[in-house]
């Protein structure tokens, strides 16, 4: 099956998800990542499971020279090197943009950290808490109180990640007009700004009427959640055709006026209340109503709705069997998506190295002196 980047080497030497997300990213649409990792640093299984689909898997010590050596070879046959190291390390394993590029002017090189390549903050470790915490994501998740609480998903590792491959995407199409590579910078932090984006808008006379706390249900009674007799329900109902509709249906003719923000929210959490999920669902689906019921995540896997429309899939782990996970969101009608396996960590390396034009001999060498993993099958994940 050829993808969209059919023909595109990547390398990927991140840990974590963000980094490896941008990989993953980059594999459901053809290209061809290689993770490149230390072999002392085998990572935790869920994660490898999630972002190390769809890419082959080498062991390699680049503190060593043969471990440098290799990768420099393997560097001057890559379209796309990926790294997450902290401000300098590149440099000092002789592997930075610059040293890079001298070798291959073509390189397009993405560097994803916490808090990016420049300022004062630039050398400082940190994970998604900690972009979240800097951007001020934590105490709008923490509400009017003050005290801060973290989103329950690590927005900023995901959303790092397509950020970064939608950059090396940009600087693939530039490098078709040019010939030549060139440097993306991208972290956690940026992504936590622009994902609030919408919040640090201001200006002279703008009153901010922004929503926070766990406790917030939503911006305003026609925009909120609703907890019916069994579960809960989302609505949107804002615009002046769906209040029409929705002030049809007889349980609502006693609002008044649903254009009016200080309308009976109490009459409208009791109406809700009073039927459960599935049927506040069905009945305002029939009038054109957006609603959605709030759903528990095997509800979502269970769904059929998921599998036929490729959201869910599954692959084979060559030690775990058959895996299920979420796949990409885009669908493209002339290359599709492609869902590959995880690999086993570090099972590819001899392939890799062979491929390469290193001889049986010289990767022996290197088994015995640690660049590589003494197992040609792979580390096995805890």
């Amino acid at each position: 099956m050829r993808g969209a980047l059919d023909g595109i080497r990547v390398l990927d030497l991140c840990i974590i998800l963000a980094g490896p997300t941008c990989g993953r990213t980059l594999s459901e649409y053809g290209a061809e990542v290689i993770k490149v990792d230390p072999e002392h640093r085998a990572p935790s299984l869920t994660p490898w499971l999630d972002v190390g689909r769809g890419k082959r898997s080498i062991c390699l010590n680049i503190a060593k020279d043969a471990g440098l050596n290799a990768f420099l070879r393997l560097a001057d046959t890559a379209d796309v090197i990926l790294q997450g190291f902290r401000k300098g390390v590149a440099e000092r394993l002789g592997i930075g943009y610059e040293q890079i590029s001298e070798r291959n002017p073509a390189i397009v090189y993405a560097s994803i950290n916490a808090f990016g390549q420049n300022g004062p903050w630039a050398a400082r470790p940190g994970f998604d808490q900690n972009a979240q915490a800097a951007t001020g994501m934590q105490l709008r998740n923490g509400g009017p109180e003050g005290e801060p609480a973290p989103p329950p998903y690590t927005f900023n590792d995901y959303g790092t990640g397509v950020m970064a491959a939608y950059g090396v995407m940009m600087a693939l199409l530039e490098r078709e007009r040019t010939g030549r590579g060139q440097k993306i910078d991208t972290a956690l932090s940026h992504t936590a700004s622009t994902f609030s984006s919408a919040y640090m808008v201001d200006c002279e006379g703008f009153e901010p009427n922004e929503i926070s706390g766990a406790q917030a249900k939503g911006s305003a009674p026609l925009s909120r959640l609703y907890q019916t007799s069994d579960g809960w329900l989302a609505l949107s109902a804002e615009r002046g055709g769906d209040q029409r509709r929705l002030a049809k249906l007889e349980p609502f003719q006693r609002v008044a006026d649903f254009a009016d923000a200080a309308h009976d929210a109490a009459h409208m959490e009791a109406v809700f209340a009073s039927r459960s999920t599935s049927e506040w669902v069905e009945l305002l689906a029939e009038v054109g109503v957006p609603a959605a019921a709030n759903r528990a995540l095997d509800e979502v896997r269970s769904d059929p709705y998921g599998r036929e429309r490729g959201l869910i899939v599954s692959a084979r782990h060559p030690s775990f069997g058959r895996v299920e996970h979420g796949a990409a969101a885009q669908r493209m009608s002339a290359t599709p998506v492609i869902s590959g396996a995880s690999p086993a960590f570090g099972g590819d390396t001899e392939a890799v190295l062979t491929e390469l034009g290193f001889t049986a001999r010289e990767i022996e060498a290197m088994r015995a002196d640690g660049v590589i993993p003494e197992s040609a099958e792979g580390i096995p994940l805890a």
